[in-house]
């Protein structure tokens, strides 16, 4: 069973935030860092890289907290617009 994420959805237009990759996980032990479901090995995961020198590895998000990062970035994208 999947754990529902906490706190406010995340958007892809923020200041720290690099260009999301789709990346395959290649040994179990990995986890969404949204909702904390475990990836199996095999399995595609969305890795969003931090940007800056001090931050090394990407959190890595499955396909539906994906699906609700887009959708709340396509959200702002429509506000901003707005202006």
């Amino acid at each position: 069973m999947k754990n529902k994420p906490r706190g406010p959805v995340p958007s892809l237009i923020g200041g720290t935030n690099g260009r999301p990759e789709r990346v395959p996980v290649k040994n179990n032990g990995y986890e969404c860092s949204r909702c904390h479901a475990p990836f199996v090995a095999g399995q595609t995961c969305v890795a969003i890289p931090k940007l800056g020198a001090a931050y090394s590895s990407a959190k890595r998000i499955c396909d539906d907290c994906y699906k609700h990062i887009l959708q709340k970035t396509c959200e702002d994208l429509e506000e901003l617009k707005a202006i």
